[in-house]
């Protein structure tokens, strides 16, 4: 029998995703559901089958492995999409010394950015602009990698970028490397007038007016007032210690950067509709632990699927894929480095062997392989989602007929 996944039994408990899509339906991108019908589906039959035999003619052992789904509302799927960004990216990224800044905004601003990923999409230019002109103005190539993060320990909107750069860059007049770094007062007041930047400009694309609390801001005139009063309060922008390759940054970031908000170990138990969702408070250095309806926490859950197409994770200068394959052998010459071949992703093999120290392509009963011996194809997502969608609709009709 399949045993569901945590995340799936936040779903899948007394009917949830059923009783949350009455209510929501209307208010839901097609995207965001189909991503959340791809994660209940993976791992089952529904997604599809392969067959494996094995390949010793005296055993007549068979293993079936179900079809996984690749959504990034899948915490077992964004686990392995994980692992194989960060094998890739240790072998790519030069070894100098890296600095990690996490840029941050006052919480009064984040609710303009809730579900919205064009807006989201911008605020990865108002972080590295700056940076990329001030040190194009010196004839230098740096590299940075971000990542944006929408949500806060307690699964709340906190939309915040993490960010890493080169403490240096490619001379592009000499070819050699040059030593550089960032006052963070500059970069943090940079940042600052970038975003109200961004946000003034964007008064149609956000419509504060409709937002539940910011009804008193009805035009222009109050929007700029309101951004006034938002650039002079406290930004936070961190500056961690620079480190000697980008390894540890890459980690970090990669823990965020394809999986969903909420890690199986997080989720404590459900009882009577409710979930308790445990998490590490920065500001007391403890674990603490909150309480709240499993429609509350769906929402949350699903508030911060990214929409389709949209990157996590950006890069710029000469890790930007437009320059990359110029400058950044240029880069490996000019810090004496031998030039890296790209990996090979870990498949699904490498990453059992990896987590549980088992190789599904053994045979356990000779020792022997598994040999591939067909496949059966399975539903789509958007048929799923239509048949859970007809029978929704269908039980409200029969709630709406008159009784007897």
């Amino acid at each position: 029998m399949h045993i569901p996944r945590p995340a799936k039994l936040l779903f899948q408990h007394d009917n949830a995703w059923n009783t949350y899509l009455e209510k929501h339906a209307d208010h839901l991108s097609e995207w965001t559901a189909l991503s959340v019908e791809r994660m209940l589906a993976c791992g089952t039959c529904a997604l599809g089958v392969r067959r494996y035999c094995c390949a010793s003619p005296a055993c007549t052992h068979s293993r079936f492995f179900c079809q996984s789904c690749k959504s990034k509302a899948c915490s077992a799927c964004g686990m392995k999409a994980t692992e194989q960004w960060i094998a890739t990216q240790q072998h790519v990224l030069p070894d100098c010394d890296w600095q990690h800044i996490t840029f941050t905004m006052p919480h009064l601003l984040w609710p303009f950015f809730n579900n919205n990923w064009p807006l989201l999409n911008d605020l990865f230019r108002c972080a590295t602009h700056a940076m990329l002109r001030f040190a194009r103005k010196l004839g230098i190539e740096i590299g940075i990698f971000c990542a944006l993060h929408t949500y806060g320990r307690q699964l709340g909107q906190h939309p915040h970028i993490h960010l890493s750069v080169t403490r240096g860059g490619l001379s592009l007049k000499h070819g050699v490397w040059r030593s550089l770094f960032f006052k963070k007062k500059v970069v943090e007041q940079i940042w600052r007038i970038a975003v109200i930047r961004l946000l003034r400009k964007s008064y149609d694309r956000i419509t504060p007016a409709a937002l539940a609390g910011y009804g008193h801001l009805r035009d222009e005139r109050q929007w700029g007032r309101y951004l006034e009063a938002q650039y002079r309060r406290h930004w936070k922008v961190h500056f961690a210690k620079k480190t000697r390759g980008a390894w540890r940054n890459v980690k970090y970031i990669g823990r965020y950067l394809k999986r969903p908000p909420v890690a199986a170990s997080q989720l404590r138990h459900y009882s009577g509709g409710a979930v308790i969702h445990q998490y590490y408070a920065h500001r007391t250095q403890q674990h603490r632990q909150q309480t709240m309806s499993q429609e509350e926490m769906i929402g949350r859950y699903i508030s911060h699927i990214p929409a389709r197409h949209f990157k996590m994770v950006r890069y710029y200068g000469f890790l930007s894929n437009r320059k990359r394959g110029a400058l950044l052998v240029k880069v490996y010459e000019a810090l004496e480095m031998e030039e890296r071949k790209k990996p090979e992703a870990p498949g699904f093999a490498a990453l059992m062997k990896g987590f549980l120290g088992t190789d599904p392509y053994k045979c356990i009963l000779c020792g022997d392989r598994l040999r591939f011996a067909g496949a059966q194809a399975g539903q789509h997502a958007t048929e799923m989602l239509s048949e859970r969608l007809g029978g929704i609709a269908k039980k409200r009709w029969l709630r709406a007929q008159p009784s007897g």
